[in-house]
């Protein structure tokens, strides 16, 4: 993580009464920052897990995510689509007693943060003045049912070794990828875990075989083959990819 980030990300949680951390619901996990969340707590601060996207994901992703997120302050919402919006707003406000209080987003890339600002917003244009006690910059955007937001980037850059999750949260095309197969095996692990009949329907693949044999079934396939009819691994998986990022496939 760049260090100029986490100074940015420390004033606006220090400046905040609610953090909301946006994850993916296709993998809620990976798109969690744990660093954040410990030094929200340290500091005493309410955080809810926004579990944003439940539009592109099946009715037994939501199941296993509302099961392993139970007892959390979680919300299941589509920012997009306007879904879960009114009861996310009332579990904001069941967090503090303020009539106005400073309600900061943070998020990976392509997790949904800045359509989630926008549902939160009034239009995301009235802004108050600056405040003291906040860094150079950072302003508020009046918001619904009292929520003044911080207006200052909370987009958690990634690592250089965190392309996986560059390419499996949308955030980078295939054919960008310096390893497009590894992070492919990524995600047919993940599907023969979660939702292993999609392997089988779209693509008529025997999802008991291994992620690596998988994506070369998948080549086989689609006739993606290179010299002496081996498989074009990197194209299968850009392709594989590609189906994922257009929600062809869904968890």
């Amino acid at each position: 993580m760049k260090k100029g980030f986490w100074v940015v990300v420390k004033d606006m949680i220090r400046n905040a009464d609610v953090i909301l951390e946006v994850l993916d619901a296709r993998m809620p996990e990976l798109t969690r920052n744990k660093k954040l969340e410990k030094y929200a707590s340290i500091l005493g601060k309410r955080l809810i897990l926004v579990i944003n996207k439940i539009d592109i994901v099946s009715p037994k992703t939501i199941e296993s995510i509302e099961k392993r997120y139970s007892g959390q302050d979680y919300a299941l919402v589509s920012s997009t689509a306007g879904k879960g919006m009114e009861h996310f707003i009332r579990l904001i406000r069941g967090k503090t007693k303020k009539d106005a209080f400073k309600v900061t987003v943070i998020g990976y890339p392509n997790t949904g943060k800045s359509s989630l600002i926008n549902r939160l917003s009034r239009g995301g244009k009235a802004k108050t003045s600056l405040e003291s006690g906040f860094t150079k910059g950072m302003q508020l955007i009046t918001g619904k049912s009292g929520l003044m937001l911080i207006d200052t980037p909370g987009v958690v850059p990634y690592g250089a070794r965190e392309e996986a999750m560059l390419g499996l949260t949308s955030a980078i095309s295939p054919d960008k990828l310096s390893d497009p197969e590894a992070v492919a095996y990524h995600l047919l692990k993940i599907f023969k875990q979660n939702n292993p009949i999609v392997l089988e329907k779209e693509y008529g693949l025997n999802a008991d075989l291994s992620p690596e044999e998988l994506l070369l079934e998948f080549g086989k396939k689609r006739n993606m083959l290179i010299k002496k009819g081996m498989v074009d691994e990197r194209r299968a998986a850009i392709q594989l990819l590609t189906d994922w990022h257009k929600g062809k496939i869904r968890l």
